[in-house]
């Protein structure tokens, strides 16, 4: 996107949605908004990128979405944060997450072999980079 003489000029891959520019890039997905003021770029594999990438295949018909995502992001990160906000706005995303586990392949329920599994890769990956660690001579 460029803007010349207050006109805005999308460039191939660019989808504007209100005074937000969508752009799709190799690995990630940018939104700013036309002003310049406002920029986030996210990778492509976060679930978020997902499903902006779905809306982006449709923007007529996701617009309503796409338009309101911006939004709400560029008052969250255009807002000067104190201790209640972060705490509250901490509280939605971990309420978000809990109601959308499939999208952050959560389970409810774990067996005791799948935990051990799990616990016993840590310990694994914890010894590795312990052992790269003094293989290198970084102590911590």
């Amino acid at each position: 996107m460029k803007v010349k003489k207050g006109k805005v000029k999308l460039q191939r891959g660019d989808v504007q949605v209100g005074n937000f520019v969508f752009h799709a890039e190799k690995e990630h997905y940018k939104v700013q908004d036309i002003n310049g003021v406002f920029s986030l770029r996210l990778y492509g594999q976060m679930p978020a990128a997902m499903m902006m990438r779905t809306a982006l295949s449709d923007p007529k018909e996701n617009g309503g979405f796409l338009h309101g995502y911006a939004a709400v992001m560029y008052n969250v990160l255009s807002c000067v944060p104190d201790e209640e906000y972060l705490k509250a706005v901490n509280e939605a995303a971990v309420a978000c997450v809990n109601r959308h586990k499939e999208f952050y392949g959560i389970k409810d329920d774990v067996t005791a072999e799948e935990d051990a599994a799990i616990v016993k890769e840590e310990k694994e990956l914890e010894e590795a980079v312990e052992e790269a660690r003094k293989e290198l001579g970084i102590k911590e």
